[in-house]
């Protein structure tokens, strides 16, 4: 999954941060599948919950900062996300460390990530800057 100038919101910090998550998202499809697939598959889930508080944290204060009136519907998308990733936990518990696993949470990450960057990332880092050119 590389990073692409079209996924750029206009926000430096929240576009670092989800260049970091392209590039983990990549090591990960890029390893051998049937190689420590546990261990990718913790590290995964690891970043995504350290990823979802840092970043989602990010995102939620320039709402509050700048009155986003999208914030409960996109503050929802963060939540939505989270719960997905505790599945992804328990299921890696249940299962026990399967390829299915694997796949299926990348294919969740790729598709959530660009969707989300593309459409509600964008529109929250757009009013920000509105917001910022008029407050400061």
């Amino acid at each position: 999954m590389l990073w692409s100038n079209d996924y750029e919101t206009g926000n430096a910090n929240v576009d670092e941060q989800h260049k970091e998550l392209f590039s983990l998202v990549q090591q990960v499809l890029d390893a051998d599948a049937f190689t420590n697939t546990k261990e990718n598959v913790e590290t995964v889930i690891g970043f995504l919950s350290n990823y979802a508080v840092r970043h989602f944290a990010t995102e939620e204060t320039l709402m509050i900062e700048s009155n986003y009136p999208e914030y409960d519907k996109h503050k929802a998308l963060h939540d939505d996300f989270v719960k997905n990733v505790v599945a992804f936990v328990n299921r890696l518990k249940i299962e026990g460390d399967t390829i299915s696993i694997k796949d299926t949470m990348n294919n969740f990450v790729i598709v959530w990530l660009k969707e989300h960057i593309m459409g509600s990332d964008k529109a929250m880092a757009e009013h920000y800057k509105k917001w910022e050119v008029v407050e400061k």
